[in-house]
């Protein structure tokens, strides 16, 4: 499988030019940790059960990163912290997926690759460590 990281940017264009989608970002989130295309990514999730133009639940997009190769384990320590607290107390050297109140950000090695500004207030609901297998 041919491997490339993306960014942010370029993935959310594709998405919505290209697969005119929205409602994406367990999507771009599980292109970015497995460093796939938005494509490779889009049928991941729609084999775990996401309908197009709509959201998916967490168990679907961590169900999806599992098939692409990676492995993901809860970590229980910031559930109720704002997202701007977490960030500031996640390693730099991991990667991370964060579940906020109907949101999914992926964390690259310290970098939000996402919309939502560092300084959000947004709850924490449950924060994945996902390690690549590749």
């Amino acid at each position: 499988m041919k491997r490339r990281q993306y960014t942010y940017e370029q993935l959310g264009k594709v998405a919505k030019v290209i697969y005119k989608d929205k409602g994406f970002c367990t999507v771009i989130a599980t292109a970015l940790i497995a460093k796939v295309s938005f494509g490779r990514a889009y049928q991941a999730m729609q084999d775990n059960h996401r309908k197009h133009r709509q959201g998916a639940f967490l168990g679907s997009c961590t169900d999806a990163i599992k098939s692409l190769n990676c492995s993901i384990n809860e970590v229980r320590d910031y559930y109720g912290k704002t997202f701007c607290q977490t960030l500031k107390l996640l390693s730099k050297d991991k990667i991370y997926l964060i579940n906020t109140n109907g949101h999914v950000t992926c964390v690259l090695y310290g970098k939000v690759q996402d919309w939502v500004k560092t300084n959000s207030r947004k709850r924490v609901r449950i924060v994945y460590e996902v390690t690549r297998n590749f």
